[in-house]
């Protein structure tokens, strides 16, 4: 409980970021490579709360009915987890990652990924994105099939943590 304020207060501050940046930023190229996901649910996924999407996530992430999420404590303190996103009240997922991109390339030069993948036969968009000492991995339908999206939120120097939940992302399905 005592990590369930601060976790939600991050979440909340990370939409509320994004969601607040200038449109007046300018939009740069995206370069994107081909991966596959897997396409059906196996036993080994497990459901993204309040969403339709499953992933098999890393050793050691338990679900937080609370918060919303699936997460595992680190031994400093920071949650890393999976948690379900929607972008609302007209905000396009475009105008939100190109904000997010200009603003990780103006702090941390270089860091912005971006890959195009197919989950259950749609194509969907993982970004990597940093910031505040955090590192965050989305991935979003970029075919407009599912405004669901999912955020990875973990600590910057845990990265075998950070390529766990990169790499679980790849195994999301949709069950609708």
């Amino acid at each position: 409980m005592k990590h369930l304020i601060p976790s939600l207060a991050l979440s909340m501050l990370f939409c509320i970021y994004g969601c607040s940046q200038n449109d007046n930023k300018k939009e740069e190229a995206i370069s994107k490579t081909e991966a596959k996901s897997t396409a059906a649910k196996t036993a080994a996924h497990v459901q993204i709360p309040n969403s339709h999407l499953y992933i098999i996530p890393p050793e050691g992430f338990i679900e937080n009915e609370v918060a919303g999420q699936l997460q595992k404590d680190s031994p400093n303190g920071i949650i890393s987890s999976f948690m379900m996103m929607n972008i609302i009240s007209g905000y396009t997922w475009e105008k939100y990652f190109a904000e997010l991109k200009v603003d990780c390339e103006k702090n941390f030069p270089g860091f912005w990924k971006e890959e195009q993948i197919n989950v259950s036969g749609h194509t969907a968009t993982l970004y990597q994105y940093k910031n505040l000492g955090i590192t965050q991995h989305y991935l979003c339908f970029s075919d407009n099939y599912s405004n669901e999206m999912i955020v990875a939120n973990y600590d910057e120097n845990d990265t075998t943590t950070g390529n766990e939940m990169y790499n679980a992302m790849k195994t999301v399905v949709v069950e609708k």
